[in-house]
């Protein structure tokens, strides 16, 4: 008789741990957090990405005219170390198939942008940069909104979250904005890219007009972070020093697209303004709500 109470114990025990394991599952994968990352961190990660993409092109086109120049030999050879490392810090956190199959989509990718910098820059591969960053690029933006879009069902699945409708709105709108802050750092490396991709020894019918894209897309979003809700004193205090980086630029602007600024004054530029947009994001990255 003990023996069939245990025996009917140990089926009911059984029976409730099967049924509860997909719950389970579903409730890791909707963890409030991106592996052991938060998610506003993935988020500026995920975003350095695409800096990094346009940051190496920048590098190697600009190493092509500038062969001696040994800082921008390092920062080829950094920015593509960081990337890979962040690359795989992604796919190894990440819970959701769809942000896994962008991870994955970007590491295809990665593999014929990664023989080419890693030749002695020629002209020939500098063109070939020019015509593929943009695949590299829109595949990293795509990770950046895949992890918004499983932060967002992290959210749903809080019970804290359900309880407060404004929260969940103020953390999507934050992570907007550290977005828009993240991709001003990559249109930063992007305006140096195709101003060297402009130079006569490389352009082509694009060119310019992608030149003149970017600057006009870096331009238009700085207002968006200059009336953000979550902007504070240190936010401000760095968006000024960001304003002043680009108003060197802008001041010279018809020089920008008459080919007139030296070509180490545009590298240097192009990472003194990413350096000053990084240090915003940063600072949303650790608003707290």
């Amino acid at each position: 008789m003990k023996k069939n109470i245990f025996t009917i114990k140990l089926t009911v025990t059984l029976f409730l741990l099967v049924i509860m394991l997909p719950a389970t599952e579903l409730i890791a994968q909707q963890s409030n957090t991106f592996g052991m990352l938060n998610f506003n961190k993935a988020v500026n990660v995920s975003g350095k990405q695409r800096m990094l993409s346009q940051k190496i092109a920048k590098a190697y086109l600009y190493i092509v005219e500038n062969p001696s120049d040994v800082k921008a030999k390092r920062d080829l050879l950094t920015s593509k170390i960081i990337f890979e490392k962040q690359n795989n810090i992604l796919l190894q956190n990440s819970g959701y198939k769809l942000t896994k199959d962008r991870i994955a989509k970007v590491e295809s990718l990665w593999k014929e942008y990664k023989k080419l910098i890693e030749t002695t820059p020629n002209y020939d591969n500098a063109k070939k940069l020019i015509e593929i960053n943009t695949d590299l690029l829109k595949s990293t933006n795509n990770v950046v909104s895949a992890i918004i879009l499983e932060s967002k069902g992290a959210n749903s699945s809080n019970a804290d979250v359900m309880d407060d409708d404004s929260y969940g709105e103020d953390d999507t709108e934050l992570k907007k904005i550290i977005n828009i802050s993240g991709r001003q750092r990559m249109l930063s490396q992007r305006l140096a890219l195709y101003y060297f991709a402009n130079q006569p020894t490389l352009k082509d019918k694009n060119s310019e007009q992608m030149l003149k894209n970017v600057y006009n897309e870096l331009d238009g979003a700085i207002s968006m972070l200059l009336i953000s809700n979550f902007n504070n004193n240190r936010i401000d205090e760095k968006l000024g020093v960001a304003m002043s980086k680009w108003d060197q630029i802008k001041s010279r602007k018809s020089d920008l697209f008459n080919q007139k600024i030296k070509q180490a004054d545009m590298y240097r530029l192009s990472n003194e303004l990413t350096k000053a947009f990084n240090d915003v994001t940063n600072l949303y990255e650790k608003v707290k709500l």
